[in-house]
């Protein structure tokens, strides 16, 4: 168990965690972001895209790759307030630090607690966000990850007769631009799955209500699990949905999405989740079988889910 310091993606001021079977590389150079997340000694989960970039009117946007801690709503130039600046970090022990972003050019400060479980592949991430607006904004904690090009799975409500069970269950978001007979995606009565395909550089995106409390992301024979908490009675963002996916080309996100809220100046808000990572998950990743893929999960996601 420790906590190392390391040059990563050619980024200064690294910090590595590990417990022997998972590490994880944060970086103090820009961010908060979370850099690499993986078994020891094994692949990186976390998508790396360095030389992206969006110009906006407050600077130059760059999402390097990884976790990040972003705002909710998608707003020119506002979500996308750089922050390619270093920040602050203190250690809770060997295991346990915390990134924290000054106010940014949108007048939001951010942090990020990082926990990494003393054994196993448990990571536990608590987001938050101050507004420094100068007046009320109706916003939500919104955490991306970037994820290696592979395939995403959203779990859908438990699936009922109409004779049994009439009325709607879920809301389903989509955007302008998604395409449901996009070939990435693989709708069914238990997931609604999303594949990157880096040779598809068209973007789509889905999003969710997702009740079950966990997604997850196939890559090779991993699986990686968010587990999360859904609130009943909130407002979600973007028709609702708590779960959204994009993929366009190689890039690919799995983001999570708390609950609306209207901030005042100088309150808070705050969104946790927690990351497991499962081998040996043995199913066709081009076009991987429902039947297939619901056997070969579950146990990680029920293991997941009785924590």
């Amino acid at each position: 168990m420790a906590i190392d310091q390391l040059s990563y993606m050619n980024l200064p001021g690294c910090i590595k965690l590990s417990n022997g079977t998972v590490d994880l590389i944060v970086t103090t150079a820009v961010g908060p972001r979370i850099l690499f997340y993986g078994r020891t000694s094994g692949q990186n989960h976390l998508g790396q895209f360095p030389d992206n970039s969006v110009k906006t009117a407050l600077g130059v946007w760059k999402p390097y790759g990884g976790h990040r801690l972003w705002v909710w709503p998608e707003l020119f130039p506002a979500t996308y307030a750089p922050d390619n600046a270093p920040i602050q970090h203190h250690a809770h022990g060997d295991l346990s630090l915390t990134l924290h972003q000054p106010t940014d050019g949108a007048a939001i400060e951010k942090q990020l607690r990082i926990t990494l479980a003393p054994s196993g592949s448990r990571v536990s991430l608590e987001h938050t966000i101050v507004s420094h607006n100068l007046w009320p904004i109706d916003i939500a904690v919104w955490a991306i990850t970037v994820m290696q090009s592979g395939t995403a799975i959203i779990p859908r409500v438990p699936f009922q007769t109409h004779d049994h069970y009439a009325p709607v269950t879920q809301p389903l978001a989509l955007c302008a631009f998604t395409d449901l007979e996009d070939p990435r995606f693989t709708l069914g009565l238990k997931y609604i799955l999303l594949r990157a395909d880096p040779a598809r550089a068209n973007p789509q995106k889905i999003g969710l209500r997702n009740k079950e409390g966990w997604c997850a992301h196939l890559l090779g024979d991993e699986l990686f699990v968010k587990r999360f908490a859904h609130e009943n009675r909130a407002a979600y963002p973007d028709y609702g949905v708590n779960t959204e996916v994009y993929v366009e080309g190689a890039f690919q996100e799995v983001e999570l999405l708390g609950p609306r809220t209207v901030v005042w100046p100088g309150e808070s808000l705050t969104l946790s989740e927690e990351w497991h990572l499962f081998p040996g998950i043995k199913v066709d990743p081009g076009a991987p079988d429902l039947d297939q893929l619901d056997k070969a999960i579950t146990p990680a996601v029920q293991t997941v889910l009785s924590q």
